[in-house]
């Protein structure tokens, strides 16, 4: 009689020699640890045929597809800090995608790395096996709403995964790629004049729009982008960044949108006066600030989607350029569009007028032309300005920037400019035809030299005096303190002067050229001579124009010399015109 276990037979097991044991085959190499951390920057070979597909046509279950997006909203990863009420894994960004057919939700497994790539109108490219259905259950478990959901698509990128997602990098995008995935939802190219169902105004949505609509858009600019700041929150404890940018429509432009944390770097990339941003269910804060300013913010059933592609969002962006045109404190000159020499000193010198020139750019709007212009000086408020502090200004993040010195910090960047003169000092100009209001033209470095000194023959003595006594005054303070030698050179027959320091330890030499007139300085023996103590040993000698920044060292009687100067006085200008700048700029002035 046999038993059970005689139907059973124990395998044998040969002898083998065990191996040495060697710690360094059982260590990953380098790739393979960055590849583990870092698994998006690593290349990715899909395995098998995945079909190219709109969002519109994707379908819940099974299938390879792959399809371009833009990213509208995310959240990144919080790694075991929680996510409040959300059904949504913390080890996982969450992204909301849309191209021009409908909208999906992304969970992305986070690898601790890839925070950086998660940017607001961001394009990627998905590849995946499955699609899952968006259930109510989530929106029932996270109490919120996310508007046009209602698929899911899990993202594990891996070198064995089937899905994949790739961030497009956009410095340098080609033509094929900015276009992509831009129109809003719901909007019809085919049919002229059409809307985005839901668009409202901002002052409309602040007084109402927000209460009785749930899926209400807005369309704003972006007016200025402020500095990263640093705040502390009560409820979560801890320290929070924040960005707050300043946008506006044709209807309001106090408003302010706040955007937290991970979505700070979405803002660094906006241009001013630029990019637009189209905002479905912006969350409202109903107090106003001290200073009038509305906050508005982004929530998880928020979309933001960056410079749309329809009408109204190029009607905006153009309204913008002209608001900055007219608004704008200051324009850089331009430079390589006309040859400032021959267009003063060529023999095509053609002379205009003021409705001349009005309708030669009417009638040729992309013509390129130089000429000049005989005008009279019916306004001057040197002093004025300078009594502002406001003599000289310049243009950084969007905010206007003055000061009575040529240098600067913006106090948003922390950048320190060299500013340009103000060109509100120079009034209205006319001529028998017409005339430029204040403010209005672009003024050359040189233009400012020549308009306030003259060509060659009209600088005022008491204010080069002036210029001299205070540059003499700072090297003769270096040179005591230094053991430094001054040299200096009252002019030559071309009028030029030179103030030269070395010092007697180094071979550094400073200078500081000035650009004199002819009879200046048979007007400079007349006054008390502020270098009668000194002991030259070289004297240097170099050809160049005073800069326009003399007048920020002038006192107040000097000043009011040059503005009386300058009141009623008639001057031809060198002037170009370009369609790119949209404004007369002057090259030079003649006396």
């Amino acid at each position: 009689m046999s038993s059970i276990q005689s139907f059973y037979h124990k395998d044998s097991t040969p002898s083998r020699s065990c191996k040495p044991h060697n710690p360094e085959n059982e260590a990953f190499t380098q790739a393979e640890i960055e590849a583990a951390r870092r698994p998006l920057t690593q290349s990715w070979r899909p395995k098998g045929v995945y079909e190219e597909v709109t969002i519109a046509e994707l379908q819940p279950g099974p299938a390879k597809v792959r399809f371009k997006a833009r990213i509208v909203n995310f959240s990144a990863a919080t790694n075991g800090r929680g996510r409040g009420r959300s059904a949504l894994p913390e080890n996982f960004h969450t992204l909301i995608v849309k191209d021009d057919t409908g909208v999906v939700l992304l969970k992305l497994l986070s690898s601790g790395s890839d925070q950086d790539f998660l940017k607001l109108g961001t394009l990627v490219t998905v590849w995946t096996g499955f699609v899952a259905d968006y259930s109510a259950a989530h929106v029932a478990y996270s109490n919120f709403r996310i508007p046009f959901v209602s698929l899911m698509i899990s993202i594990h990128p891996s070198a064995g995964s089937t899905s994949c997602i790739r961030f497009h990098n956009e410095t340098n995008p080609s033509q094929d790629t900015t276009e992509l995935c831009r129109v809003p939802l719901n909007y019809d190219n085919f049919i002229n004049l059409s809307q985005v169902p839901g668009l409202m105004s901002l002052k409309a949505y602040i007084s109402s729009g927000y209460d009785d609509n749930q899926d209400a858009h807005i369309l704003v600019c972006v007016f200025s982008a402020g500095p990263c700041l640093t705040v502390w929150s009560k409820d979560k404890q801890k320290d929070l960044e924040l960005i707050e940018v300043r946008v506006f429509d044709e209807t309001c432009n106090n408003c302010v949108l706040k955007l937290w944390e991970d979505k700070v770097s979405s803002a660094k990339s906006w241009v001013a006066n630029q990019t637009i941003l189209l905002i479905t269910n912006p969350i409202l804060k109903h107090s106003i600030r001290s200073n009038g300013l509305v906050e508005l913010g982004i929530g998880s059933s928020s979309m933001v989607e960056v410079d749309p592609d329809f009408p109204d969002a190029d009607w905006l962006r153009h309204m913008a350029a002209a608001r900055t045109k007219k608004e704008s404190v200051h324009i850089p000159f331009p430079v390589d569009i006309w040859d400032v020499d021959a267009a003063i000193h060529g023999p095509g010198r053609t002379l205009y007028t003021l409705a001349d020139i009005d309708e030669y750019v009417r009638e040729v709007p992309e013509v390129v032309f130089t000429g000049k212009l005989n005008l009279l000086i019916t306004g001057v408020s040197i002093v004025e300005q300078c009594r502002k502090r406001q003599l000289c200004c310049f243009e950084c993040c969007n905010i206007p920037l003055y000061s009575h010195n040529a240098n600067a910090t913006c106090k948003n960047c922390l950048k320190t400019h060299e500013l340009s003169l103000n060109p509100k000092i120079i009034g209205s100009l006319t001529d028998e035809a017409g005339s430029v209001a204040a403010g209005k033209l672009i003024w050359s470095d040189r233009a400012w030299t020549e308009l306030l000194f003259g060509n060659n023959n009209t600088a005022p003595a008491e204010a080069v005096h002036t210029q001299l006594t205070h540059v003499f005054s700072e090297l003769a303070d270096d040179s005591h303190a230094d053991g430094g030698v001054v040299a200096v050179k009252n002019g030559d027959d071309n009028g030029d002067v030179s103030i030269k320091k070395e010092k007697s330890d180094s071979v550094e030499i400073e200078y500081e050229k000035l650009f004199l007139g002819d009879d200046i300085f048979d007007d400079l023996d007349d006054l008390d001579d502020p270098f009668d103590d000194l002991q030259p040993q070289e004297v240097v000698a170099k050809q160049s124009y005073e800069s326009w920044k003399v007048l920020t060292r002038l006192d107040n009687d000097s000043l009011r010399d040059v503005e009386e100067r300058l009141l009623y006085s008639r001057v031809t200008l060198t002037f170009g015109w370009s369609p790119r700048v949209g404004r007369l700029c002057v090259l030079g002035v003649e006396w």
